[in-house]
């Protein structure tokens, strides 16, 4: 028809492989897309679909034998050809973390050149900034466009591997620090970019003289099948790693890391609003100039032990308002070990201050009713104690002094159960210390005295870190020696070691506890007194993880079995009793 375009065609062995790549990468961009929720997922798609476009312009340019056609066909391939290498950077920014990166005003930067790449090849006629010249050469039977590039085309090119080199050192840097999972994802990052980037190269060159068709296409099948095998065996684009600045931008807990001469080196944002200073100033000052301490002595001083990690507390005013914090301080370790430096994590405890005083000074006045009341109860029971002695002595009939008897003793257990009152309102009020056991032993040894009791010490002594109501635990265990032992002379405490910590043994040389009673001892009114002081032991040592059993043999005496978890202990040589 007169005016109409003869469009040409012909069979090239490199139109089924584009087209098949076209198809496959169309079907990996929908995937992409689908799952577009997923970190990355989305610059996947677009990258994929940008292949596809890419792949399908060339099958239409191989396949036509007119040099008009080919040029058409090289024409639609360029929006693809394009964006290729920005969709590679979108997406090491979205996988890295930095998709705060992604913004418009960043998008339109990053296809300024691409837009005007299209535009030029679109007009190349007019001006031949792209391409200098197009000609036709035969291979064999096959005709293809042999093109000279312009000016423009190798700003292109740069531009392009720039954005790739970028992309890569992004995911590089990543691949660096990272191990198990995230290394086997980027892994099949680095081979989709690498080798469509290399084979790029080498046909923009001229390297591979033999190819005429420019073969990247082809190679973007490789790497879409290196990006669906690490969603498959790696779990690409459903588990990401976070970015480290991303997270401790995000913590809620201050952060500064120091260097081994306790100078900062970094610090997130809440460290800043914490300690009122910036980071630029931060950087290089001395940590105890930030911490000041009564008798000018550091926090955390350089000269003790860098490895042991070290929790400290301190109040300082934000905007007016007095707050306070935790500082938790804890070794920087090389692969070799090493202490390279230490990391504090201030944490704002305010809220758990502000809690803790509200139930001191709610304990305190219950507490205080507690003791007025128990006060005016025992007074009172003194007064029926007296007045049942007293009528006790002008009564002579049987009976009537066995009624007595009986009303004796349950008011002398009123006072037992409100004096335990009194003992056991203390439970767990106080914050757990470090005690000596040897000391303990040592308040304890005048109450041996009077009833002619030899005591063995231990030969080191024994630190325990339990509730402050230890001692009366070994207390209770003496009485009980005194109290149904039968005639006890001699009372020992020793230790062993166990495998999840130590058993501190308490034995005597009495009577010894039946076997259907071991269990029973510990509970709440067992015995034939009140039945609370090995029951106020067992509730003492449980406070703070110690557990206790009885396991003496019967005739020969007890064996109180005291287990005290690892790191709840220190042992020191030397006797302190």
């Amino acid at each position: 028809m007169p005016g109409s375009i003869l469009m040409i065609w012909q069979y090239s062995p490199y139109f089924i492989p584009f087209l098949t790549c076209g198809c496959i990468t169309l079907i990996l961009a929908a995937t992409g897309w689908r799952n577009r929720s997923y970190v990355g997922a989305k610059s996947f798609a677009l990258l994929m679909l940008a292949v596809a476009i890419w792949s399908f312009g060339a099958a239409f340019e191989v396949a036509s034998a007119d040099l008009a056609t080919q040029m058409l066909a090289v024409m639609l391939q360029y929006p693809g050809i394009v964006t290729v290498p920005v969709a590679w950077l979108l997406f090491s920014f979205e996988y890295s973390g930095r998709e705060h990166w992604i913004t418009p005003h960043n998008l339109l930067l990053l296809f300024v050149v691409p837009v005007t790449s299209v535009v030029l090849v679109a007009t190349n006629p007019f001006h031949h900034l792209f391409y200098s010249s197009v000609t036709e050469q035969a291979v064999g039977s096959l005709v293809y466009a042999d093109i000279s590039y312009g000016p423009f085309f190798w700003f292109n090119v740069v531009y392009a591997y720039l954005i790739i080199y970028i992309a890569i050192m992004i995911i590089l840097q990543r691949f660096v620090f990272a191990s198990g999972l995230y290394r086997g994802q980027m892994m099949a990052i680095l081979v989709a970019v690498l080798i469509p980037f290399f084979v790029n190269i080498a046909y923009a060159v001229r390297q591979v003289h033999v190819i005429v068709i420019d073969p990247t296409p082809l190679a973007f099948l490789i790497s879409g099948f290196a990006v669906l095998i690490g969603m498959v065996r790696y779990q690409l684009l459903d588990i990401t790693p976070m970015a480290q600045d991303q997270v401790l931008a995000n913590l809620s807990d201050g952060m500064i890391v120091l260097d081994v001469q306790n100078r900062i080196t970094s610090l997130n944002a809440p460290a800043e609003r914490i300690l009122g200073i910036s980071f630029r100033q931060a950087v290089g000052v001395p940590v105890e100039t930030l911490f000041p301490c009564p008798g000018n002595e550091a926090v955390f001083p350089v000269t003790a032990d860098l490895r042991a990690e070290q929790i400290h507390e301190m109040e300082r005013k934000i905007d007016g308002r007095p707050c306070h914090f935790e500082l938790r301080c804890s070794p920087i370790l090389s692969r070799e070990n090493e202490v390279k430096g230490r990391i504090i994590m201030i944490r704002d405890i305010t809220s758990q201050k502000l809690a803790e005083n509200a139930l001191d000074l709610a304990r305190k006045k219950i507490n205080l009713l507690s003791s007025i009341t128990r006060h005016d109860i025992l007074n009172q029971v003194t007064v029926l104690l007296l007045n049942i002695d007293t009528f006790k002595d002008t009564v002579q009939d049987p009976a009537t002094r066995e009624l007595i008897r009986v009303q004796e003793n349950a008011v002398e257990n009123i006072r037992h159960q409100i004096e335990f009152a009194r003992d056991y309102e203390t439970l767990g009020a106080k914050a757990p210390q470090w005690m000596s056991i040897s000391e303990i032993f040592n308040h304890l040894l005048p109450v041996m005295g009077t009833y002619a009791i030899t005591f063995i010490p231990l030969k080191e002594d024994i630190e325990v870190f339990g509730d402050p109501l230890l001692e009366r635990v070994f207390y209770n265990l003496v009485d009980n020696s005194i109290q149904h032992g039968g005639h006890v002379t001699t009372i020992s405490i020793r230790y062993e070691k166990t495998a999840d910590g130590i058993t501190i043994l308490y034995e005597d040389n009495g009577v010894g506890v039946p076997p259907g009673t071991k269990q029973k001892i510990f509970d709440r009114g067992f015995g034939t007194h009140t039945g609370l002081g090995l029951f106020l032991a067992r509730e003492i040592l449980e406070i703070t993880g110690l557990s206790i059993r009885e396991t003496g043999v019967p005739g020969i005496g007890v064996r109180f079995e005291i287990r005290v978890p690892e790191r709840q202990y220190h042992i020191v040589a030397g006797t302190r009793a």
